[in-house]
Order: C-alpha cells, then sequence, then structure tokens
C-alpha cells in the first residue's frame, strides 16, 4: 500500500474507534522518514510552479494542473506528518 495514496489514508471520525486506527497506523513510520517525504513533496510543488510559470501558453493549462496535483501531494505529505506528530493513535481515555 502506497504511503500517500488518498484511499489508503482516509481519517474517520473519532466515533469510529479503532477500526479506523488499525486503517491508518503510522506508529512503525519513523517521523523522520515522513519529514523526508514531506520535503520532496514541497521540492516537487516548487519545481512545478517554475514549470508553470515559464511553460508556453499552450502548455499553461497542463503545468497549471500538474502544480496543483504537486501541491496537494505536498499537503496530503504534511497532513500525514503532522498526524504521526500529534500520536494521533495514542490511547485516549473513555469518557464515562
Amino acid at each position: 500500500m502506497h504511503l500517500f495514496a488518498r484511499n489508503a489514508t482516509t481519517t474517520a471520525s473519532p466515533a469510529a474507534g479503532h477500526e479506523a486506527a488499525r486503517r491508518f497506523d503510522l506508529s512503525g513510520v519513523r517521523p523522520a522518514d515522513l519529514y523526508d517525504a514531506w520535503l520532496f513533496a514541497a521540492a516537487d510543488a516548487t519545481l512545478a510552479l517554475a514549470a508553470w510559470r515559464s511553460a508556453y501558453r499552450s502548455d499553461k493549462p497542463d503545468a497549471h494542473a500538474a502544480y496543483v496535483a504537486a501541491l496537494d501531494r505536498e499537503s496530503h505529505a504534511a497532513d500525514v506528518l503532522e498526524y504521526r506528530l500529534r500520536g494521533a493513535l495514542s490511547p485516549r481515555p473513555r469518557a464515562a
């Protein structure tokens, strides 16, 4: 399963409980690896922006689409890193 595939990282409401945690378990992934993935995604977005800005007029729509996709990947990588760093999978006390 690819780490950043949208269908692989769908989150659920807190009421979904442990079932959602099993689908999105990042406890075995080192934060440094997620940070590296985010940095690479950010660099890719920067390069895509430069490509869009320098594209010929006829190529601008495709270059823009590539830039938007790169921004989406960067945003998702940042979200996954934040989720891991916040310890979203740590057990929380249940309300009585």
